[in-house]
C-alpha cells in the first residue's frame, strides 16, 4: 500500500490541508505532494461532512495546520464565516495571523489548481 502516510512523512513539514466532502486519498493530491515535498510542505486531504463544516473552520486558527484549501463545496460558506466577499479558496497562516486567497466565483480545484494556490506561498 504506496499510498499509507507514516507520521515521520509529516515531521517537519508545512502542512496544507484540503477540506472537501470527499478528497481524503484522492489522486490529484498524492501528485502535488511530489511537486511541493522538496518545498518542506504536504498536502492531506481532511474529509468534513457539512454538520462538521462550522466546527473545523472555528478551529482554524488554533489548529497545527497552517495552510487550508477549500473544495468547491465550501469556498462559498468558509468565505461567510470569515465575513469575505465571494469564495474563499485558501487560507494560511503569517506572523501570527490568518491570511485568505479569494476568487470572485466558485473554484474547481483540481492538482494544478492545488500547486498554483500552494506556489504563491512560495513567492
Amino acid at each position: 500500500m504506496g499510498d499509507r502516510m507514516n507520521p515521520s512523512d509529516i515531521h517537519g513539514k508545512r502542512l496544507i490541508a484540503v477540506a472537501g466532502m470527499d478528497v481524503f486519498g484522492k489522486k490529484f493530491i498524492s501528485t502535488v505532494n511530489k511537486e511541493i515535498a522538496s518545498h518542506g510542505l504536504m498536502a492531506i486531504g481532511i474529509n468534513i461532512n457539512e454538520e462538521d463544516f462550522g466546527f473545523f473552520i472555528h478551529n482554524l486558527p488554533d489548529s497545527k495546520v497552517e495552510i487550508t484549501v477549500f473544495m468547491p463545496e465550501y469556498q462559498k460558506m468558509a468565505a461567510e464565516h470569515f465575513g469575505l466577499e465571494g469564495y474563499l479558496l485558501m487560507s494560511y497562516k503569517e506572523d501570527e495571523k490568518l491570511r485568505f486567497v479569494t476568487a470572485p466565483e466558485q473554484k474547481h480545484i483540481d492538482d494544478m489548481a492545488l500547486l498554483e494556490l500552494i506556489q504563491q506561498l512560495k513567492g
